[in-house]
């Protein structure tokens, strides 16, 4: 197939929709697939680059938590889609509206994926409370965008249950995002001077790095223990202050791949205390590489999911909860390192590969159904073989 993936950014590294799309653009051509990006950054000899798009106040705001906007161009953006089988697009703003009307108007098939979780967006308002608020994201959502297309990518089950509540008819696909297969349990373990706990996600309100420094200052194995957290973002400030405050060791660190998993191979505890998360990658990258986890038990969240039993979750943003969790993991080292090697094996349905080819029959269901003007677009078989 020939597939046009449109997104704004392709050049942000620390934003996981980002990181996604580009695992889907290098994992759908290493299986025979020529894929063209558009986005602010794309590069390859058949991508479209568009510039950024200045929006007041919105702009200053996105940029904290990694997010740009592109400018269509439609020229350029008509060159890119001539021949494609396929337009997906990953996120819902301007850009990708005006590129879906151009597809429709070419006559190419389209799918969407849903990653802004709208609780994402009340949360960084100061909102969260609000519960009309996101119902109305969902519906402003499904009116303005995904009401055009008839296939969704879901990365969970949780956010396609989310969607079947708020109206959404499409057919919605669950297929998850994919952890890379680098992301794998170390042959030996180096042994650490503290009991290492990681955390890996933007430092943002929704992520609740508090709750966890609030956690290991409940624990009575607090002196024990050193914190790292990954990742940049608005709250890394006030998290530090906090983390002094209570007298927790912490550090703060962005990684390349290759020091991120040896970061996580060499970890003692893995906690992911988002109360909202569409999937949750970085928790899953944990779990594959023998971490195990303690996860917020939150209702605006899909990683509860990758939890095996009641000992890998605490009360949503509870701290007296999360502190119990962590104490019941650091005093039994031969239960965590046995139930390490289970969390490892069962990250494999999640797989890369496995998801490629769910996002694969997507697409060909698409592109296989019927138009409204009757005819159906049919892929060339020589571009179907994977």
């Amino acid at each position: 197939m020939v597939i046009a993936i449109v997104i704004d950014l392709i050049d942000n590294k620390t934003n996981g929709s980002v990181i996604t799309a580009l695992r889907f653009t290098e994992g759908l051509r290493a299986r025979g697939h020529e894929v063209r990006l558009v986005a602010i950054g794309a590069d390859g000899p058949d991508d479209c680059n568009v510039e950024e798009r200045y929006v007041p106040i919105l702009t200053e705001v996105s940029a904290l938590n990694q997010i740009k906007f592109g400018k269509f161009d439609e020229k350029r953006i008509r060159k890119t889609f001539e021949g494609v089988d396929l337009v997906h697009f990953i996120f819902p703003f301007k850009l990708e509206k005006k590129c879906k009307a151009l597809a429709d108007e070419m006559g190419i098939p389209t799918t969407a994926a849903f990653h802004v979780q709208p609780e994402n967006i009340s949360y960084n308002a100061h909102l969260s409370w609000f519960k009309p608020f996101n119902k109305f994201i969902y519906f402003y959502l499904r009116h303005t965008f995904y009401n055009k297309f008839r296939r969704i990518h879901c990365p969970s089950a949780f956010i396609a249950g989310q969607l079947a509540n708020h109206g959404y008819e499409n057919e919605l696909y669950v297929i998850s995002n994919g952890y890379d297969p680098a992301f794998v349990p170390a042959q030996t373990k180096a042994k650490n001077d503290k009991f290492e706990i990681i955390m890996t996600g933007r430092l943002a309100p929704e992520k609740n790095q508090q709750v966890l420094i609030k956690g290991i200052a409940r624990s009575k194995h607090k002196d024990a223990i050193h914190l790292t957290l990954l990742g940049n973002g608005p709250k890394k400030k006030s998290l530090a202050k906090l983390a002094e405050k209570l007298g927790v060791d912490v550090s703060f660190d962005f990684l390349k791949k290759e020091d991120l998993i040896k970061k996580l191979q060499n970890g003692d505890l893995y906690v992911h205390a988002a109360s909202v998360e569409i999937e949750a990658i970085a928790a899953l990258e944990a779990i594959a590489c023998g971490l195990v986890p303690i996860i917020a038990d939150s209702a605006a969240s899909a990683t509860p999911q990758f939890a095996l039993d009641e000992r890998s979750l605490f009360t949503d943003n509870n701290e007296f909860s999360l502190a119990e969790k962590i104490d019941y993991w650091y005093e039994r080292d031969a239960e965590r390192e046995v139930m390490g090697k289970v969390y490892a094996e069962s990250a494999k349905k999640y797989s890369l590969e496995l998801s490629l080819e769910k996002a694969e029959r997507m697409f060909a269901d698409e592109i296989r159904d019927p138009r409204e003007d009757g005819n159906v677009n049919l892929v060339p078989a020589a571009q179907t073989e994977t």
